[in-house]
């Protein structure tokens, strides 16, 4: 029969989930709900400490470091566009938020107690009215058009 591309007749690509993207007053609330989890989590780092004063900023910091997990990210620039494709294992499309604010994309993954985030600086502004995003067996991939400089 046919290649290994095609399972149940669908295409890779049609199988993609659209990822949802929020910016602007949206970042805003997806940047707190990590600063929450960031919090209950160096919170139970103090709690395995034996609740020992003092190392709170430890704490946090140690918290932050377990959170964020570095992706294996590519990004690339073609016509106008910026491409961001970034490895996500273990998580479904409703465990997933991208924001994007114009040169920074913050990918948030939460699926039960697991936690993953990443914060990828871009070589360029976008539009972030002109993004997508997609997940697909673990591989997120993202795309903005570039912001054309205004003339003054």
């Amino acid at each position: 029969m046919g290649s290994s591309a095609k399972q149940g007749g669908l295409d890779p690509a049609s199988r993609a989930a659209k990822l949802k993207i929020v910016s602007g007053n949206a970042m805003g609330a997806l940047e707190e709900s990590i600063q929450k989890a960031i919090a209950y989590r160096a919170y139970e780092i103090y709690q395995t400490k034996g609740r020992s004063h003092g190392h709170d900023i430890q704490d946090w910091f140690e918290a932050e470091h377990e959170l964020l997990k570095p992706a294996d990210v590519q990004i690339t620039e073609s016509a106008g566009v910026v491409s961001l494709r970034a490895r996500v294992s273990g998580f479904q499309p409703g465990d997933v938020q991208i924001g994007v604010s114009p040169r920074r994309v913050v990918i948030w993954g939460e699926a039960g107690r697991a936690h993953m985030l990443g914060e990828i600086e871009l070589p360029r502004t976008v539009d972030s009215t002109k993004a997508s995003a997609t997940l697909n067996d673990g591989v997120l991939d993202f795309r903005a058009d570039t912001q054309t400089p205004r003339a003054r």
